[in-house]
């Protein structure tokens, strides 16, 4: 399977992440009769926005787009707008440089510039399919229902948070979706550099025009 970077040095303006396919229950027809069987796979939609100020990042995006457009994978920085703090009690900075986010997320063709911030780990291993992990934490940090989070490369969002034995630095997060891998204890649970790998479902090639600026509305789906 062919695998592209990500278009540096454009920028994403904006990232909203959905997740689709997933059933707790069978639905219930009017006779009582059970159909749509629970499906706790589910995948998720990136709808995204990427703009490109100077000439060197328009070519980018457009050759990315080409790419993308063959079914090609892709691992995608995903940004949001809410972040844990880090060891020290401050939040863990979200950058804006050139009208855009996540310059830290790709450097020359080459995917992420700087190791992921290591203060969050797994504390037992984690299984597939697994709908909770257990984590070992900074004290002064916490995460919260609404974060974020990636394992390897692929994504989820913490829905439900609880302590483990009234320990400071352990709490167990419940996760949608489920685990998609195998994963060690002492594994980095990854807060800040947010990424998944997905294939483009559609996007808008930017071609020539009068305005400096270019932008391309993109939506990625889950790739598996």
């Amino acid at each position: 399977m062919m695998q592209y970077s990500f278009p540096y040095p454009a920028r994403v303006q904006s990232s909203v992440p959905t997740l689709h396919g997933l059933r707790h229950e069978p639905f219930v027809n009017i006779d009582g009769e059970s159909f749509a069987k629970p499906a706790m796979n589910g995948f998720w939609r990136i709808e995204m926005r990427i703009i490109a100020r100077d000439v060197q990042a328009q070519m980018a995006l457009s050759a990315f787009i080409t790419a993308m457009s063959g079914a090609a994978e892709c691992v995608v920085p995903i940004c949001v707008q809410w972040r844990p703090n880090d060891g020290s009690a401050r939040p863990i900075p979200r950058p804006l440089v050139r009208g855009g986010v996540a310059p830290e997320y790709l450097f020359d063709h080459t995917g992420f510039a700087n190791d992921p911030f290591d203060g969050f780990t797994l504390a037992a291993p984690a299984g597939h399919r697994d709908s909770y992990i257990d984590v070992s934490k900074p004290v002064l940090s916490q995460l919260w229902p609404g974060h974020f989070i990636s394992l390897g490369d692929r994504l989820h969002q913490v829905v439900d948070v609880s302590a483990i034995d009234e320990r400071e630095d352990m709490i167990r997060v419940s996760l949608m979706p489920g685990v998609r891998g195998d994963y060690p204890e002492g594994e980095i649970v990854i807060v800040d550099q947010l990424r998944l790998r997905c294939r483009m479902e559609s996007g808008d090639q930017i071609g020539f025009g009068v305005e400096r600026m270019k932008g391309s509305e993109l939506t990625f789906i889950e790739a598996f």
